[in-house]
């Protein structure tokens, strides 16, 4: 039996991924910034107040021989890219990141390895096959990954190994770009983001959990493309929900420029293509449970 300590662990991956490490024996601590919280653990789970604004951990906590996996962050996609919220999103990351280094540097925590998220919003638009090694591009998006995980690489210089999920679209039930999707769905409508033929790389939720422990729990070292192996254009994706959504009406194609009046910079994101490669993690004996965007859709929707 392991102990596990995750930052953002009360988020859509984190819930899920502590759910698994419960499952499967395991001691899970959850760093959360709100306080209501602490009094509601339950089972293996429990909850520690940190504020990684002001670089704080409780501290009355303190944990040896434990593995950390850093889930925190702002959500992206939650609303516009005013030049406020840009440095909410990269604060939220790098502030985690070193408040958990400030910890492992005064021994608070003994951490025996570091699982980072990161995102594929690291790389360019194109249609190209992306592997780890690619460069980023000068996007928001990706020179915030570029400096979020530089923040995970200098758990090294403490004699921790590191690994870094560059994670995809998250599709799950509770959470995520599923539910965006089937806003209109609900209604008998598809709406489909330029011509849809963008390819996204995405993954299921058990997956991205499953895939987070399996690095934890082997040790590994480097970056990891954290994708399905099969990405998927726009279409392909709205079909495969189309099949499980009645009555169903019409697609409509909603043009660029509306999508850059409504969504301002983030329309880059929901416009080009990624379409990134899974094989590394594969080689590394990983097993995906959902490969293929049709059966992640119908297990998601049946």
């Amino acid at each position: 039996m392991g102990k596990y300590i995750i930052a953002g662990g009360s988020g859509f991956i984190g819930r899920h991924l502590s759910t698994l490490l419960i499952k499967e024996g395991h001691q899970v601590v959850v760093l959360t910034t709100k306080k209501d919280n602490i009094v509601s653990a339950e089972n293996q789970r429990r909850y520690v107040y940190w504020n990684p604004k002001k670089n704080y951990i409780d501290e009355s906590f303190s944990e040896y021989d434990c593995k950390l996996i850093n889930l925190a962050g702002a959500n992206v996609a939650e609303r516009r890219w005013t030049s406020a919220r840009k440095k909410e999103i990269l604060a939220s990351r790098l502030d985690s990141l070193n408040t958990l280094y400030a910890a492992v540097e005064k021994k608070q925590l003994q951490a025996t390895h570091l699982v980072s998220s990161s995102a594929i919003g690291y790389y360019g638009n194109g249609d190209t096959l992306f592997s780890e090694e690619d460069p980023g591009d000068e996007s928001f998006l990706s020179t915030t990954c570029r400096q979020w995980e530089e923040a995970a690489w200098k758990f090294a210089q403490l004699h921790v190994p590191v690994a870094v999920m560059r994670t995809g679209i998250v599709l799950g039930k509770e959470a995520g770009a599923l539910n965006e999707f089937l806003k209109p769905l609900q209604f008998g409508i598809a709406g489909i983001p330029s011509k849809g033929n963008q390819i996204y790389s995405w993954i299921h939720i058990d997956d991205i959990s499953r895939l987070c422990y399996y690095l934890s729990s082997n040790s590994n070292e480097g970056i990891f493309n954290a994708v399905a192996p099969h990405p998927a254009s726009v279409n392909r994706i709205i079909d495969a929900m189309i099949t499980h959504t009645k009555p169903f009406f019409m697609k409509i194609h909603v043009p660029n420029f509306l999508l850059q009046l409504m969504l301002g910079e983030m329309a880059i994101e929901v416009l080009k293509s990624t379409n990134v490669s899974s094989e590394k993690i594969q080689q590394e004996g990983f097993t995906f449970l959902f490969d293929e965007i049709d059966t992640c859709i119908d297990n998601l929707m049946h």
